[in-house]
């Protein structure tokens, strides 16, 4: 079996990048003229957002470890949006990214397991080992509030090559108010960095990484630091960068192992470049990207 750690670790080495590209399709942000004759259907509004994607992937491959889909951005094109997702999904993949769907799960019992199916690898029909392809998604983004039973129908799936990463402390405005609450003279997200470190311990790569990570923001320094303390062996995923006020200095001291042990993700600046940078989008986009992956090279300490 592959782990999911490391895949993300090898991708993360070869490209020499620590950049997770985040794919939120806004249509009100998207280049007047990719926008001309489409009309106000799921389909079509569907359609244009898959396209823009996959066109935004096929730009930044060279410059970025990991793909980072936004699953509500899909979603509110319905069932069009879902299909939409399946397929940059599939291009990301077939440019070598990993992917780590954005969908911020979390329920329990035979509910979480459907998520799972839903993200990783489809339902079942029972009595059959046949099942409906599902996203193919290679890790997913969960929600620890209802608790550890919310969290382990998707572990679960780490061993047959999957991972997940756990919102720990993330970096919204908002964040402080519930996650540095105290609980028993730590914060909050402490005792969910916790949780991700005793799931971790029980899916191993060989390159020294859990298949279990932490959802941890650059807009807070001080909190990230206090995450990789306790998780030395989990992958993080750190939003916050670029748009969002973050930067390289946010992110230094945080790197472990060969790969770093952590991925930066940024959507809008990349995504959107062009209406900085004018121009071709795709081109802005690269420019984008490479900048960011040259502005954070250092992290990854060799």
């Amino acid at each position: 079996m592959t782990h999911f750690s490391d895949a993300l670790a090898e991708s993360i080495m070869c490209r020499r990048s620590v950049v997770c590209v985040g794919l939120d399709p806004d249509l009100s942000q998207f280049p007047p003229a990719l926008l001309e004759g489409v009309r106000p259907t799921e389909e079509e509004m569907a359609a244009c957002a898959g396209a823009y994607c996959r066109a935004i992937v096929h730009a930044v491959a060279d410059f970025v470890a990991v793909a980072k889909p936004q699953a509500a951005f899909f979603e509110q094109f319905g069932p069009s949006g879902w299909a939409a997702l399946r397929d940059v999904v599939r291009c990301a993949r077939e440019h070598g990214l990993p992917v780590i769907l954005d969908a911020k799960r979390g329920d329990i019992a035979s509910t979480g397991k459907a998520y799972a199916r839903a993200l990783f690898g489809g339902a079942t029909v029972p009595g059959s080992e046949v099942s409906a392809p599902g996203l193919e998604a290679d890790a997913v983004t969960v929600s620890p509030y209802l608790g550890e039973d919310s969290v382990t129908p998707f572990t679960e799936y780490c061993d047959r090559g999957k991972g997940v990463f756990v919102l720990t402390r993330t970096s919204n405005p908002g964040a402080a108010s519930l996650q540095e609450r105290d609980l028993e003279g730590r914060p909050l997200y402490v005792a969910v960095a916790e949780l991700v470190a005793e799931l971790g311990a029980r899916s191993m790569g060989r390159h020294g990484y859990s298949d279990v990570g932490a959802v941890a923001g650059a807009t807070a320094p001080e909190a990230v630091q206090r995450v990789r303390r306790v998780v030395p062996r989990a992958f993080l995923l750190v939003p916050g960068y670029g748009a969002q006020g973050g930067s390289a200095a946010d992110i230094a001291g945080l790197a472990v192992g060969p790969a770093a042990g952590l991925v930066v993700n940024a959507s809008r600046s990349i995504m959107y470049a062009w209406r900085a940078a004018g121009g071709d989008y795709q081109v802005a986009a690269a420019e984008a990207a490479r900048a960011m992956r040259d502005d954070l090279v250092g992290v990854l300490g060799r």
